[in-house]
């Protein structure tokens, strides 16, 4: 079976490199799938996961980006994130205590902290693209 190159890369670093199945990512007007041959395209991103399958479309790794860039080709996806945190290691205890001391503050910047942490409780709790 046919695979895709697929990089996420955050400001730091490099998160994750390797050949997979499939790609989801949170597109700003939409989630979409990435498979090997994919047009090209370019996307902003919006908070949101981005899910990792291998060939044999089992969930490999599952992602939170608080935003960024996605550029895929038929051999490549990579995604440009402004900060990544892997799922599974967000806790939702510390992002609704985030968000308390977060809300009635009126600051863009806070703002737009508080919509990140929502959509990180929002992933959380969401178990679209568990399986494909």
């Amino acid at each position: 079976m046919a695979t895709i190159s697929f990089d996420l890369v955050s400001p730091e670093n490099l998160i994750f490199n390797d050949e997979v199945g499939m790609i989801i990512v949170p597109g700003k007007d939409g989630d979409f799938g990435v498979l090997p041959g994919h047009s090209k395209v370019m996307s902003s991103l919006r908070p949101g996961r981005v899910m990792v399958y291998g060939e044999d479309k089992n969930l490999l790794k599952a992602f939170f980006v608080s935003g960024g860039f996605a550029e895929v080709n038929p051999e490549k996806c990579i995604v440009l994130a402004e900060s990544v945190d892997e799922i599974n290691e967000l806790e939702k205890a510390t992002i609704e205590k985030e968000i308390q001391e977060l809300e009635g503050q009126e600051s863009d910047t806070t703002k737009e902290e508080l919509s990140i942490a929502k959509a990180k409780i929002d992933a959380l709790g969401s178990d679209f693209y568990q399986k494909i």
